[in-house]
């Protein structure tokens, strides 16, 4: 049985999905919403992590452009709560998944990497979420190669299940 002093690697889911620098921002976003994750860990080449794409990355270039396309096609659409402010905010979008900029992955990801090695106790994880202001740690070696990912679900159903 799992207990919050189990390690990283007990928890961790190690199927995860994951993109490519050089694969284009329409893309990404069609496989979370495939995958239903909220972010992707992003690894190059090498088989090396080198950052993180999270619908947040996603929902500041849509709001950028939506900022760009002001006209009658511009709609105020519902809101998101933005970690960095712990508020509520409202959302202009100004089309479909489709009319995403042709953009890489790479010109929108996080470079800064939350993670954690495999043997890190899963004490450690949460205050990591916490102190990070992230929903997810990603679980990789030294070397930067991906294990696995823990999310804050993750988290909760560990509390919540017996």
């Amino acid at each position: 049985m799992l207990s919050t002093s189990s390690s990283a690697r007990d928890l961790m889911q190690s199927d995860v999905v994951t993109v490519g620098p050089s694969d284009s921002l329409r893309d990404a976003m069609e496989w979370m919403v495939d995958s239903h994750v909220s972010g992707l860990p992003v690894i190059d080449e090498k088989d090396r992590c080198v950052g993180v794409l999270s619908m947040t990355d996603v929902l500041g270039v849509e709001y950028a452009q939506a900022e760009l396309a002001v006209g009658p096609d511009v709609e105020e659409v519902g809101s998101y709560y933005d970690p960095d402010t712990q508020r509520w905010e409202s959302m202009r979008f100004a089309g479909s998944v489709d009319e995403l900029p042709d953009v890489s992955v790479s010109e929108v990801m996080s470079c800064d990497v939350v993670s954690v090695l495999p043997q890190a106790a899963l004490r450690e994880v949460a205050e990591l979420m916490l102190e990070r202001r992230v929903h997810r740690v990603l679980v990789m070696d030294r070397k930067h190669h991906l294990h696995g990912i823990i999310s804050a679900l993750d988290l909760v159903r560990l509390v919540a299940e017996p």
